[in-house]
């Protein structure tokens, strides 16, 4: 059986000394910080289940975890050459690594089992990170790792948001002001819980309306918590009936 020659750490400096170009337009590349990939190392141990949605310089750092077992999400067939050409260059072995290539949104449904640690660098646009998040983020078990790279967009943000508020996940770390560390502390609740969501906490909230709707809008509902008010309506029903014609014509 073949092994890797070298570690996760070591092909993390690898990389940094040859800087490979898998992302490449011809006038930026991308991937994830040195920092990031430093981090990332760090956390792998032999035998670990990862899985990445995107692929990079991550890739080389997962792929040589020894005995490891490691699922690479990707839409280029051309980076899966670069990365299998360059793992083949410095010694990691890619027998244990399996690709799967397409959008995510369509591999991640099929993709089962559990994983002891999860990367999240796919497409950014919304709704990826979220749909990333919501299959990857359910077949990490109790004790496993989440990693999201590229917190300062906002639509990666958004799910940042909301996972230091679940309290199915801890932050662990943040690295590089750049990606977060969540450790999963409870197992995947089935069904819309949305009432004991942290993030939903503060509904009824209606600060999608303008100041004046969002102002008769709010009135009624703390008029409508009174008994005595309640009552007074349906004795004048006319009050209630000029209450929602007021509404209408402020609401569209």
């Amino acid at each position: 059986m073949h092994a890797s020659t070298i570690t996760p750490l070591e092909a993390c400096r690898r990389i940094t000394a040859d800087r490979p170009a898998f992302h490449w337009d011809g006038k930026l590349r991308w991937d994830v910080s040195t920092g990031t990939l430093e981090h990332l190392a760090g956390l792998v141990r032999p035998g670990m289940r990862t899985l990445e949605i995107g692929l990079g310089v991550s890739t080389v750092v997962l792929a040589a975890n020894p005995d490891g077992h490691h699922t690479a999400v990707g839409i280029s067939a051309h980076e899966f050459e670069l990365i299998t050409q360059y793992c083949r260059q410095i010694g990691v072995d890619l027998e244990r690594t399996t690709f799967l290539q397409g959008p995510s949104d369509r591999v991640l449904p099929s993709v089962s089992g559990t994983f002891d640690l999860v990367l999240i660098d796919g497409a950014h646009a919304f709704p990826f990170p979220i749909v990333d998040w919501h299959y990857a983020g359910r077949l990490v078990p109790v004790g496993g790792l989440l990693i999201l790279d590229d917190l300062p967009i906002p639509t990666v943000q958004v799910l940042h948001r909301f996972l230091i508020t679940d309290p199915a996940w801890e932050l662990v770390q943040l690295v590089d002001s750049r990606a977060a560390t969540y450790r999963r502390v409870k197992e995947v609740t089935e069904g819309d819980l949305w009432k004991e969501q942290t993030v939903n906490k503060t509904y009824p909230n209606y600060r999608f309306l303008t100041p004046w709707p969002r102002t008769l809008v709010t009135t009624r509902r703390r008029l409508a918590r009174s008994k005595s008010v309640r009552a007074a309506l349906r004795r004048h029903p006319r009050v209630q009936t000029a209450v929602d014609r007021a509404l209408r014509r402020f609401l569209g």
